[in-house]
């Protein structure tokens, strides 16, 4: 799964937007909020308290995030029931894992240069917490490399 979502990467996009459309992302975030399965028309219920929307087209665009492997989806009787593959903390973190697998596989010095100056700019207890992350994996390399 890792990377697949980049293909359409928006950067100027709010939030999950940047790699799902709109109605995607509001459709994840949805189903994110009710925990478990739920049906096109929970989804439809929650959405139309904001906004006018078609039932075929929440089940069209839920039908597509289950063929990207995002929803898992099941059938009883004639309605589908969706369950989210990945937490909304899997998802984001496979997202970001993979641009930044993407940006270290090309431009690892400009990535690594770039974060380092942005953490600095933003908030000095950031940086801290990079040093530690870095030295934790300075000691499990360590660590490793004695067995």
């Amino acid at each position: 799964m890792k990377g697949r979502f980049l293909s359409g990467y928006r950067p100027g996009k709010p939030g999950l937007e940047k790699v799902l459309g709109s109605l995607e992302s509001e459709i994840m975030e949805t189903i994110w909020q009710k925990s478990g399965e739920v049906s096109v028309r929970d989804v439809l219920d929650a959405l139309t308290a904001q906004r006018e929307i078609a039932y075929t087209t929440v089940m069209t665009i839920m039908g597509r995030l289950a063929a990207k492997k995002l929803l898992q989806k099941r059938k009883i009787g004639n309605a589908f029931y969706f369950t989210p593959a990945l937490t909304r903390d899997e998802f984001t973190g496979q997202m970001v894992g993979g641009m930044i697998d993407d940006l270290l596989a090309e431009f690892s010095d400009a990535a690594l240069n770039h974060f380092v100056r942005r953490v600095e700019e933003k908030d000095r207890a950031v940086l801290d917490k990079l040093e530690r992350a870095l030295s934790e994996a300075r000691e499990r390399n360590n660590d490793h490399s004695v067995e």
